[in-house]
């Protein structure tokens, strides 16, 4: 493909690290990116993709086998078999309309490694040689997906023409599932789903799954915003930030990837890592509890009035007033004393003419970033972690009053599930 201008820009100014694969004769409009690192189940996934219903247009899959000083003898062998094994199935299963390709890495750019620097690689590549408005889908090794994954994501991004990048719908399969593993997936699941739930009950827009292997982007989106990081895990929430920030993110729900629920020690957070701290001991997922949010709920709500607030006072004092005559609990106020809010406040103030314009930038300050550091404040500060199962259940008491009393924590998933599926 001819480089065009958004390639010629963005490899202008962030270094990349071409695998050159040969073009076709006619560009992919899409490509699933998959890294892989010591992947044992990885046909599963191929097979799966295999199957799947496919747009009119020219799909490509990008298998890149990624290496790093950190790997094990063990990991090692399983990681030359499954190599050995892609391209044996590449060979043995063609498909009019979906390509395979596999790339072997003896060493990705940092010695370190990371599933960023993976990501990044197989991104960059994809975007290369891609069709100008084609679009990448970020998917796991470990994962399935179903029949109309492909199409449905393709489909989309064809009809909102204004959108760059998706959130997909996912589920960890329980089935064939020990009822300790079983337990340790609910768990974790259901603390990242009720996470984004408190979140945007409590007014927050910027509320959204960020999972790595659950993720397209469109090629002019990626290459806009300066492409995928390398950060050896968390890339996929700072990665997709960038788009709900400017309101170019958005869901699909009505197709699921299924990601694995094996135990893993390769990231410093994530579900691997999660299996591996719930399982020895079939502990309870801590998680924030929900008062964190139902706290900082009269803020988030009232922007409008917190712009008022801001022309109205003239003080300190007269600000901090106004702030708990809007029912802005003095717990939040000492969280807003120790990051400046008055005067990250009243700069935005400054600078911006009508409400709407405040609000964006408001949450583009007060953002993700800051809900986090938020939620960690009140956790060391005044309300310590709890475990997951009470933390839901007393957000569904509270937010979703169709749930019963005393659900356990399988219950709530699923409802949280069909609420997410809406």
């Amino acid at each position: 493909m001819p480089e065009d201008i958004h390639w010629q820009k963005y490899s202008a100014r962030y270094k990349t690290y071409p695998l050159n694969l040969e073009s076709g004769e006619t560009a992919p409009d899409m490509v699933v990116c998959i890294p892989v690192y010591a992947e044992p189940d990885l046909i599963n996934t191929l097979d799966s993709l295999l199957a799947c219903e496919l747009p009119d247009n020219q799909v490509e899959v990008i298998l890149l086998f990624n290496k790093s000083n950190r790997m094990t003898e063990a990991e090692a062998e399983i990681h030359h078999d499954a190599w050995r094994t892609s391209l044996a199935w590449i060979n043995t299963n063609e498909r009019q309309g979906i390509k395979f390709r596999s790339v072997f890495l003896e060493e990705l750019p940092d010695p370190k490694g990371g599933v960023g620097w993976a990501r990044k690689i197989v991104l960059d590549e994809a975007a290369r040689l891609l069709s100008q408005d084609g679009t990448m889908l970020c998917l796991d090794s470990d994962c399935t997906v179903a029949q109309n994954y492909l199409k449905v994501v393709y489909d989309y991004f064809e009809n909102h023409p204004a959108c760059n990048a998706v959130s997909i719908y996912y589920e960890h399969n329980l089935d064939s599932l020990g009822q300790d593993e079983r337990n340790a997936i609910i768990q974790y699941e259901l603390h990242l789903r009720y996470l984004v739930h408190a979140m945007r009950w409590a007014g927050h827009p910027f509320a959204f799954q960020t999972v790595g292997s659950s993720m397209a982007v469109r090629r002019k989106g990626y290459l806009a915003h300066g492409g995928m990081n390398t950060r050896q895990a968390g890339e996929d929430f700072y990665f997709l930030q960038k788009f709900i920030e400017v309101d170019s993110l958005q869901e699909i729900r009505n197709t699921t990837v299924y990601p694995s629920a094996r135990i893993s020690d390769r990231v410093p957070f994530g579900t691997g890592r999660a299996m591996s701290q719930l399982l020895p001991g079939n502990t309870a997922w801590l998680t924030a509890d929900f008062n964190v949010f139902m706290l900082i709920k009269p803020l988030l709500y009232q922007t409008d009035e917190l712009r008022k607030l801001l022309s109205q006072s003239n003080s300190d004092e007269k600000f901090e007033a106004g702030l708990l005559k809007l029912d802005v609990h003095p717990d939040v106020i000492s969280f807003l004393k120790q990051i400046d809010f008055e005067d990250h406040c009243r700069e935005i103030l400054l600078h911006t003419s009508t409400y709407a314009n405040f609000r964006r930038r408001f949450f583009r300050y007060f953002n993700s970033f800051m809900m986090i550091r938020y939620m960690h404040y009140m956790r060391d500060q005044f309300f310590p972690d709890v475990p997951i199962e009470r933390a839901a259940n007393e957000m569904s008491q509270i937010a979703y009053a169709d749930t019963a009393p005393g659900a356990s924590a399988e219950e709530i998933l699923v409802h949280f599930r069909q609420l997410d599926r809406q």
